[in-house]
């Protein structure tokens, strides 16, 4: 069977808001199915050193950015309380690396992605490519933004995001002697 490579617009939404969107569930979609089947361990490991992000961390950091956008960039309002209880982990340290995210389920970082992705898609239903275009100047920031690059940047962020965690299953299969996500049979 022949493989179609095409980009469609995500219903409910304007064409060009909807083909951004449909990009965005893409590689979401990748990002899933990266971590598919992945165990605590390879979820909470650091690199050989102990100093790298875990995938995780990863995956938090992907789903806190994306609703920071969202609110703090596109919207301009504070967080709702549905989503203050999705970010209970400090995103950065005080030395600047990226908060550790241990202990958490792969079931709790992809219920996240989904509640957080699902908040996104829904605050932007309505949205005019008027709208769209439209600069934001956010509170605190020295910048102005328009929702259009904010989403071109969510889905070069969390491709980006993708190629760390590749790297380190990779990395962690060298480490561990086999993948860890798949255990092997004694």
């Amino acid at each position: 069977m022949r493989e179609v490579l095409q980009v469609r617009a995500l219903s409910s939404y304007p064409e060009e808001i909807g083909r951004w969107l449909w990009a965005m569930q893409y590689v979401r979609g990748k990002t899933l199915w990266m971590v598919e089947g992945l165990d605590q361990a390879l979820l909470d490991w650091e690199g050989p050193d102990g100093q790298e992000n875990s995938i995780g961390s990863l995956l938090y950091h992907i789903a806190v950015v994306e609703i920071g956008w969202l609110f703090t960039d596109i919207l301009g309002q504070p967080f709702p309380p549905e989503v203050e209880r999705e970010c209970t982990f400090d995103m950065w340290t005080p030395e600047g690396r990226m908060g550790r995210v241990p202990n958490v389920s792969l079931a709790d970082h992809l219920g996240r992605l989904e509640r957080i992705r699902s908040i996104f898609l829904e605050r932007l239903r309505g949205m005019t490519l008027d709208d769209w275009r439209r600069l934001r100047s956010p509170e605190g920031e020295d910048y102005d933004v328009t929702p259009e690059w904010a989403i071109f940047h969510l889905v070069e962020h969390e491709a980006g995001h993708q190629a760390q965690i590749s790297t380190l299953k990779r990395r962690a299969r060298h480490f561990f002697g086999k993948d860890p996500s798949h255990p092997q049979p004694e």
